[in-house]
Formats: structure tokens, C-alpha cells, sequence
């Protein structure tokens, strides 16, 4: 079937058309490619891949699917559209579909141009622009300050959601029959004080928590927080900003350009207005302080628990897992030496290693590379126990391809030093830093070869050593080396 698809989608395509339309296909073919590639690789960034993988996920979305057929035959039915665009989205299809293979075969190639002429610091803070990745911060933080904002948004949302709906439903009707022939100064009357009435709510859905001690903590944390803080700071201006923009477009007739800035703008004078902030902050304190009075008085009364009774939460400590990296410092060592309650005040109460659970550990325990901590503490000390654990590092070696291990051979014939010579005299190991593998002798294995061996005239031993130490081990058994120095 998968066949049959292709061939009837590429029966579909008219070279007529192609031919007609060259340029809207191919403006659209690269817009597609260079579009999808760049958004795609940005959407799995985000997601936590790092560069070289978002890469390569990103260029292998660069085709338009069938579903473009159906949009675009539903629009030529309905006439919106031309009757040209049905065959055009089925030309550039193929076309996209037909050039996926080797955009993803160039997504190496390309993420190599990138490597080479890129800083290595924009190369690493590429690789970790992400929403949610569970190395750049404690779990806790993320979770306790995203749960604390979606609550706010949602309930304030409501809260404007309804005194729009009052001040629509029953207002507007009065203050038009107050103002008979005054439409449009009723309808403003009624939205200005619609938004002075909301607009406490949508202050607060902008700006609560962003001065937060989960905030500050994942802004001063990582550079790499900042984009994703920055973002929901951004989702909640546009949430705030569809309020102002559904009430103007509901009593006015303005142009939906006009209307998005003034609700912009109106929001952003939210934003800076102190007397807002201090009403917001008024009305939340009375809400809080009413909602509460009763279970306050049931306690003291002694009719009801405290409400910090049993929540864990409240008291900000809490279980987290902390990976160890495979290239931490920290692997090796012990957790008495690591001596982690005395200096980030946590407690370890499990490692997790594979498929094996050590518990309540002792301060002789181990710590492997790839390690899972379950640590209990605070958000402040966890996440400064995270930042030392991902501090803690052992630098990459940036020589790393060029001193790959490469095997070879070298024959002693009647020039070589090494005649006569043990291998421990030779210096192979100490001086050139190779290692011997084996004698050949003909047989089908290798001859193990002893440190105590002498060295024969015809002898062929297989070594093994980085690239530059072998060069130099060959350069010195061929007599290069006796034959400078005399």
C-alpha cells in the first residue's frame, strides 16, 4: 500500500505545473526545508536533545504530509483558493518528500559546519536550551514553581472570566438605557471599567512569582533557565493580553491589529502601574485572610488540626533524585568523604545503581558514575547541591579524536636499537608510551610476549599506542633517532 501511495501521489503531479508555477513551487519547497529544519531543530532543543540529535530530528521533518492534499482540495472546493494550489501542494509534497533522505543524510555534515565555526560556549549553551531537562535543575524548583503559576493563571482567570461575563450580561444593558442613542460611549463606559475591575487579575497573572525564591534560585542556577523563565513570564503577558483583547473586540470595531497593541500596551501599564500592584497585593491578602478566618478560629478552639499538619511541603523539604554524571569527580569516593550533610546540609537516603536499591547508605558507600541520589533537603540546598555535582566535572579532553589507539607493526631487522635488548630495556612502555601485543611467528595467533623477552634480529612485534607515540617508536627502531644524534 505504501507503494501504491507513492505512485498514485506522483501520478498526481502535472510537469505542466511544474513548469508553470517553477517559482511558487520552489519558493515553497525551500521555505519548507529552511523552515522546518530550523523550527524543528529548536522544538527538540527545547525538548532537552542537544544539538547534534536536534539536528538530526529536525532535518527529518522537511516533507508536507497528505494532510496538505486534504487542506488543499477542502479549499479549492469551498473556492478560497485557486484551482491551481491542489496541484502545486501535491508538486511540492513530492518534491519535499523526494528531498527528506538526503536532508537527513546532510544534518552531520551541517551540525560539523557548525561545530567548527561556532564558539564552543554557544555550541554548549545550545545543547542545553531546554524547558525541562532533568540535569540543568533540581526537579523541585521546576515543579513547585510551574504548579504555583498554572494555579494563579487559572484561578484569576476565572475571577476575570466571570466579572467580564457580570459586567457583559447585566451592565452593558443598563448603562445602554441610561445613555439612549449613545452606543459607543456606553459600550467604552462599560470596558474601562470592565478592565479596571480585572485588571488586579491580570497584574497578578503576569507578575506573581516572578520574584519568587524558586524563580531566583533557576535564574541565578544556569544560563539555561533564563530562556525557559523568560517564557513563561512571556505565556502569561499573552494570556493576560487575550482578556484585553476579547473585551475591546467586543465593543468596538477597530482592526484586530489596532486591538492587539492596545491590549498590549494596556497590559504593560498594568505591568509598571505601583498603585496596581499594591491593590493586587491588598485584595489577595483580604481573600487569603477571609477564606482562612474559619479554619483559624477552628483551631484555636481546638476543633480542627493545624493545616501544616502531615504536609512535608509546607516545611520546603522534600525526596529529589540527583544523577551523577559519568564524568563527575565526585565517582569513587566515598560518602563520608563527600561528607554531604556537612556541607549542603542533605541527607542521602538511597542509591540507585542499575537495578539495585541501596538504602539508608553508610558513609563507606561508593559513589559510581551514573548513580541516582535520593537526597532529602530543602530547594535552597538541593539545588546547591545539584550546582556542586554539576560543577564538579572532569573537563573534556578536547584531543580526544586525534589520540584514538591505532594497532601496527614493526620489524627489527640489523638497524634497529632494539636488538639484544629486553622489552622492559627497550622503553617501549615507559619511553614511547605503545604496548607490545604479541610476536608473530607465522601461526594463526599472535605469540604472548614477556617483559623479560630479548629482542631477535627479524623479529615482527604488534604494538599498539596513540598515532604521534607509534610514529615516534617506528622513527626510533629504524635507527633515525642513533643516526641524528651522531
Amino acid at each position: 500500500f505504501g507503494a501504491i501511495f507513492f505512485v498514485s501521489v506522483g501520478m498526481l503531479v502535472d510537469p505542466k505545473i511544474i513548469v508553470s508555477y517553477a517559482v511558487p513551487i520552489g519558493a515553497l519547497v525551500l521555505t519548507i526545508l529552511v523552515g522546518q529544519a530550523v523550527f524543528g531543530t529548536f522544538g527538540f532543543l527545547i525538548g532537552g536533545q542537544s544539538l547534534k540529535s536536534a539536528m538530526r530530528c529536525g532535518f527529518s521533518m522537511a516533507q508536507i504530509g497528505e494532510f496538505s492534499f486534504i487542506i488543499a482540495s477542502l479549499g479549492v472546493s469551498l473556492k478560497v483558493t485557486g484551482e491551481f494550489l491542489y496541484p502545486v501542494v501535491v508538486a511540492v509534497s513530492v518534491i519535499t518528500t523526494f528531498l527528506t533522505p538526503y536532508m537527513i543524510r546532510f544534518s552531520v555534515p551541517c551540525y560539523g559546519v557548525l561545530e567548527l565555526r561556532l564558539p564552543k560556549t554557544w555550541i554548549r549553551a545550545l545543547n542545553n536550551i531546554t524547558l525541562s531537562h532533568p540535569s540543568t535543575a533540581p526537579k523541585g524548583n521546576w515543579h513547585s514553581l510551574i504548579a504555583q503559576m498554572a494555579r494563579i493563571t487559572l484561578i484569576y482567570s476565572i475571577l476575570s472570566i466571570a466579572a467580564i461575563a457580570l459586567m457583559f450580561t447585566f451592565f452593558q444593558p443598563f448603562v445602554r438605557h441610561l445613555m439612549p442613542g449613545m452606543h459607543w460611549w456606553a459600550n467604552g463606559i462599560c470596558g474601562v471599567l470592565t478592565i479596571m475591575i480585572i485588571a488586579p487579575f491580570l497584574r497578578a497573572i503576569v507578575m506573581k512569582k516572578n520574584h519568587s525564591e524558586e524563580f531566583r534560585a533557576l535564574w541565578g542556577e544556569s544560563r539555561s533557565n533564563r530562556l525557559p523563565l523568560l517564557v513563561t513570564i512571556f505565556v502569561r503577558i499573552v494570556i493576560a493580553s487575550a482578556f484585553v483583547f476579547y473585551i475591546c473586540n467586543y465593543l468596538t470595531r477597530f482592526t484586530n491589529a489596532l486591538l492587539l497593541t492596545i491590549a498590549v500596551a494596556i497590559v504593560l501599564v498594568m505591568i509598571l502601574s505601583r498603585r496596581l500592584k499594591k491593590q493586587s497585593i491588598l485584595m489577595e491578602r483580604l481573600f487569603v485572610q477571609n477564606l482562612r478566618s474559619r479554619d483559624i478560629e477552628q483551631q484555636v478552639l481546638g476543633l480542627k488540626k493545624p493545616l501544616y499538619e502531615g504536609h512535608l511541603l509546607d516545611r520546603d523539604i522534600h525526596i529529589s533524585d540527583i544523577d551523577v554524571p559519568e564524568n563527575s569527580t565526585w565517582a569513587g569516593h566515598s560518602l563520608a568523604d563527600l561528607r554531604l550533610s556537612n556541607r549542603f546540609g542533605v541527607h542521602v537516603s538511597s542509591i540507585l545503581r542499575g537495578h539495585q536499591r541501596i538504602n539508608i547508605p553508610g558513609g563507606d558507600d561508593i559513589i559510581f558514575p551514573g548513580d541516582r541520589l535520593q537526597v532529602i533537603g530543602s530547594d535552597a540546598q538541593l539545588a546547591s547541591l545539584h550546582a556542586a555535582i554539576d560543577g564538579n566535572i572532569v573537563p573534556d579532553d578536547p584531543d580526544i579524536e586525534k589520540r584514538e589507539m591505532r594497532l601496527s607493526q614493526i620489524v627489527i631487522d640489523r638497524h634497529s636499537p632494539f636488538v639484544g635488548k629486553t622489552l622492559r630495556e627497550t622503553g617501549i612502555r615507559d619511553l614511547y608510551n605503545c604496548m607490545v601485543v604479541g610476536r608473530e611467528e607465522g601461526k594463526e595467533n599472535l605469540s604472548m610476549v614477556s617483559s623479560t623477552y630479548r629482542l631477535c634480529l627479524g623479529d615482527i612485534v604488534w604494538i599498539v599506542g596513540e598515532e604521534a607515540s607509534l610514529q615516534s617508536l617506528k622513527l626510533a627502531n629504524s635507527g633515525s633517532v642513533q643516526a641524528s644524534k651522531s
